[in-house]
């Protein structure tokens, strides 16, 4: 799953893509208000998703958040998110289904909040459809190619040079 193009800013909820880059700032898709807009980056804070990672117990240390996503995309059937406002246990359990080896020092309640929120809101939004579409190459149609000048017969070639030139004019 690749998130590059997905970003977090503080003071702008939810998940936003991005457009454009200028010296001063981004332009981002707000799929909260479903307009284009300008975000200066002296005045916020933005975090693209592909940068963010979850402390594990494992011998790498840390997992990138597009994993930790798809594998909440795969329980996504059989056990759903819980909600952000329920009790920290519950989220902690929630998030020992989802990821058993997350370091339970480390990850604390609130970044558990943050991954739930934002996982909701790009579910919401089709964020990961999209995600999907853009991964998954389309089927290309099916074109035959023109048989190359080098490849015909002599008189193939003969043929095809006559017909090129202009008609000669009786006299």
């Amino acid at each position: 799953m690749n998130l590059d193009k997905y970003l977090v800013i503080t003071g702008v909820p939810g998940v936003h893509k991005l457009i454009s880059t200028r010296t001063n700032g981004l332009v981002i898709e707000d799929r909260k208000e479903g307009r284009t807009r300008f975000v200066p980056v002296r005045q916020q804070q933005v975090t693209p998703l592909a940068t963010v990672s979850v402390y594990t117990e494992s011998e790498e240390g840390m997992m990138p958040l597009a994993d930790v996503f798809q594998k909440m995309l795969d329980l996504h059937g059989s056990t759903p998110p819980v909600p952000v406002d329920s009790q920290s246990e519950v989220l902690r359990s929630y998030f020992l289904t989802v990821l058993p080896e997350h370091d339970t020092d480390q990850v604390r309640i609130t970044d558990i909040k943050k991954c739930i929120k934002w996982y909701n809101f790009m579910v919401e939004k089709g964020i990961f459809d999209e995600i999907k579409r853009v991964e998954t190459p389309e089927t290309e149609p099916d074109t035959q190619e023109p048989e190359p000048e080098a490849l015909l017969t002599d008189t193939e070639a003969d043929a095809s040079t006559l017909d090129k030139q202009a008609p000669e004019e009786d006299v």
